[in-house]
């Protein structure tokens, strides 16, 4: 399940279980209606993700480059110990810019 809240023009998308292949159809879905118009500025909050497979990191990149295409930016806050290893083995954390919590995230789209 996905939270949405939002600060300032910001979405803030607060993914509340592990993202592994059995929810990111699920998630997909939750996603699609938040990103139908204009140009998107996403952080997704990873505060609550305890995993994530490679569905999930196929999530994270396909959700950027959906905010790209349309103009936006994304980026992502508060990942775990264990998804920040899984994302820089990976390397999927150097494609995108990570921090310590969504406010650090949301308040850097004003730099």
């Amino acid at each position: 399940m996905i939270r949405h809240t939002k600060q300032g023009a910001v979405d803030i998308l607060s993914v509340e279980e592990s993202m592994v292949y059995l929810h990111i159809d699920k998630m997909q879905l939750e996603v699609d209606q938040l990103l139908k118009a204009g140009q998107p500025r996403v952080v997704l909050n990873m505060k609550d993700v305890a995993l994530c497979d490679s569905r999930g990191l196929e999530f994270i990149l396909d959700l950027r480059d959906r905010c790209v295409k349309c103009g936006g930016m994304f980026k992502l806050a508060s990942a775990s110990h264990l998804c920040l290893d899984i994302l820089q083995i990976t390397g999927v954390l150097d494609q995108i810019e990570h921090y310590e919590n969504s406010v650090q995230a949301a308040g850097s789209f004003a730099l």
